[in-house]
């Protein structure tokens, strides 16, 4: 489709050459002065650009969609913190899914010598048996409502997510909420899961991205952001139940705890999420864990089939995510470096 296009491209531009040769060496000259990039129309029929064309440049002939009409209004967060501290916040949206996470202050950095590696072993944990549930029944539930449900872990954050219909709301929350509240470490499930790690580990060298995001951690800082996010292997043989038991007891309390939801009517949410999360303590929150950045280099040889230098960069932003206006532009940022640049990765 793409080359029959281009010939019939091809055959109009020679008709319309002798005609328009005034016109076009007059459009010719208005471009090298503007613009250095070929437009669309050069790329169609074969013309390599020399440079992607700005991105603030609107495409010629495409308007912009109309801005939304005055009565129109953006779907407004609601919130609301427990009397145990625990915040529960929603929007709503036309969609008819909905997605429900529990997010925890609790990451790497809280990490001890001896709890070292629970963060990720505690994502690979996600959705396994309760005290209420096997993890067999787990799953069947959330196939039975066509959910799906996944878990994430970084330095600072750990979160659990459940995608599904609307008028599923109740088992949602309720399965989630079990889920975080009421895990169970079966000593089979932790071995199965530090066998799954431990091949991780084996193919991380396959895997230039994840070893740099690690040695630029470990580079730049000394103190809690220093910390692994995937556990080391000399901790696999230290890791069992008790300590993420443990690890969980100590960090998975109701003043670090959001309960999101997007899709969701707040007061619906509410009604379903209070009573299963308002009789957790009201623990006081522990003063974060000190870092500084420090600055500095990491290298490392890597086997891999083909002779490629991988290379990061990184700058310290004072304040992180806790700093939302500096994290807002540095997410536009992100995307549009990813824009100018797709052949590489950008993380924030």
């Amino acid at each position: 489709m793409y080359r029959s296009t281009a010939s019939r491209l091809r055959a109009l531009k020679g008709r319309v050459g002798n005609l328009g040769a005034t016109r076009c060496a007059a459009s010719s000259a208005v471009a090298s002065t503007t613009s250095s990039s070929p437009g669309i129309f050069s790329w169609l029929i074969g013309e390599r650009a020399s440079s992607f064309p700005p991105l603030n440049s609107p495409f010629e002939g495409v308007s912009s969609p109309p801005s939304l009409p005055d009565y129109v209004e953006p779907s407004k967060i609601k919130s609301k913190t427990l009397s145990n501290g625990l915040t529960i916040v929603s929007e709503t949206s036309p969609s008819p899914a909905a997605s429900i996470g529990m997010y925890i202050d609790c990451g790497s950095i809280y990490e001890t010598p001896q709890s070292c590696g629970a963060t990720h072993l505690l994502e690979r944990m996600a959705f396994k048996s309760t005290r209420n549930r096997s993890h067999f029944r787990i799953v069947r539930e959330v196939e039975a409502i066509g959910g799906t449900v996944a878990a994430s872990a970084s330095r600072e954050q750990i979160g659990y997510t459940f995608d599904a219909l609307k008028t599923y709301i109740p088992e949602m929350v309720e399965l989630l909420v079990d889920s975080v509240r009421n895990p169970v470490f079966i000593d089979w499930e932790v071995n199965e899961e530090l066998k799954r790690v431990k091949d991780e580990l084996s193919q991380i060298s396959n895997n230039p991205q994840g070893l740099l995001l690690e040695a630029i951690h470990s580079a730049a800082y000394t103190g809690a952001l220093a910390n692994p996010l995937l556990a080391p292997e000399a901790a696999l043989s230290r890791l069992n139940g008790d300590i993420l038991e443990e690890f969980v007891a100590e960090n998975y309390t109701a003043p670090r705890m959001i309960l999101a939801a997007s899709g969701v009517e707040f007061e619906e949410l509410l009604s379903v999420a209070e009573p299963l999360l308002s009789d957790l303590p009201l623990v006081q929150h522990p003063e974060a864990p000190k870092s500084v950045y420090v600055g500095g280099d990491y290298r490392r040889q890597a086997d891999l089939p083909v002779h490629v230098t991988h290379v990061a960069l990184a700058f310290e932003v004072p304040g992180g995510w806790h700093n939302e206006k500096e994290a807002i532009t540095l997410t536009v940022l992100q995307v549009l470096l990813i824009a100018c640049h797709p052949e590489t990765s950008f993380h924030l």
